[in-house]
């Protein structure tokens, strides 16, 4: 039978040990990941490449992260803008950059930026996705690639091409088309592929080097033709459509890749986490599907891999400064 003593002892008791749940829930709280929604920094307009492939990617996150996942578009720089709003981001994995090598790779050889390259780290390989020279199906000038690579060598700045932007893959791709073919286009910089395709598709510039993904939509329709692949040979809809080795020039690669960045100091066990749960995104149909239907192709690879693409793009923008053939618009 208790008395007052009794009661009062158990009490103090019950009260000591709530206290003592209630010190440990802050440190469980802080160490539940994700805690709270991830957020994909896309730094290009909506409608371009990067943006399908980071869209694509949130609906199967979403549900493998037990959060939402955001996509933020913020534009400008050739993806400058963008990468320094997830560089400046708190580094716990909830705010991520989905991108290409060349925002850290690129922008940093030809631009003053707002953050370091190596203020972020890569967490996954997203996506490979293959680069052609698009027009509208309606133009006569340009009914073949030979047609293309002819008026584009014949008068200096005779053609006007959009690309996503200083630095970026298109950018990059149209410079070495442009060594290519000794010809000297007139390239007109937008804050990512969709505003691109739109001038297009509007009359205001005569062709686009772009990511196949996000000019299959406009083919589909009948609005667009790919006229040539900066690239090997592809499948799909390009299956028909000629290499720069096939028209006789001098090849080069210009196969782009998106990954997922984090901000540098994002805890080791987070960013394994973020890996793990990308790679098992990516091979889910909302996301292969998505991208395969699109003309790119899902990866899911490691950030080892992904840091490996942006050695290169190092090397290779580096060159090219040098040679006076990248510089920022």
């Amino acid at each position: 039978m208790f008395n007052q003593k009794n009661s009062r002892r158990f009490f103090l008791q019950g009260a000591a040990s709530l206290a003592a749940c209630a010190a440990l829930q802050p440190a469980t709280a802080q160490s539940r990941f994700p805690s709270k929604p991830i957020t994909l920094v896309v730094p290009f307009a909506p409608g371009g490449n990067v943006d399908i492939v980071a869209r694509s990617l949130g609906v199967p996150l979403t549900k493998l992260v037990g959060q939402s996942v955001i996509v933020e578009n913020r534009a400008g720089g050739g993806g400058a803008v963008g990468t320094g709003t997830v560089a400046r981001a708190e580094p716990d994995g909830h705010t991520l950059l989905v991108a290409t090598p060349g925002q850290l790779g690129t922008l940093p050889e030809i631009i003053k930026l707002p953050y370091k390259a190596d203020s972020l780290m890569p967490v996954a390989l997203l996506s490979r996705t293959p680069v052609v020279v698009v027009v509208r199906a309606n133009d006569t000038r340009f009914k073949t690639a030979a047609d293309f690579v002819k008026a584009a060598k014949a008068a200096k700045q005779g053609v006007t091409v959009g690309h996503a932007g200083p630095g970026s893959p298109n950018h990059l791709a149209l410079l070495q088309f442009e060594d290519s073919a000794k010809a000297q286009v007139n390239a007109v910089p937008y804050k990512g592929s969709g505003p691109a395709l739109v001038d297009l598709i509007g009359g205001q510039i005569d062709a686009v080097v772009d990511q196949i993904t996000s000019s299959t939509p406009h083919i589909k329709s009948g609005a667009l033709r790919a006229v040539m692949v900066l690239g090997p040979q592809a499948g799909g809809l390009l299956a028909s459509v000629p290499t720069l080795s096939q028209l006789g020039l001098p090849a080069f690669d210009a196969t782009t890749f998106v990954g997922a960045f984090a901000p540098k100091g994002t805890p080791a066990a987070n960013v394994a986490s973020l890996q793990g749960w990308i790679s098992k995104s990516v091979a889910q149909p909302e996301f292969s599907n998505v991208i395969r239907d699109l003309g790119s192709e899902p990866v899911g690879d490691t950030g080892a891999a992904l840091q490996r693409l942006v050695d290169g793009e190092v090397t290779l923008a580096a060159q090219m400064v040098r040679q006076g053939r990248l510089k920022a618009d």
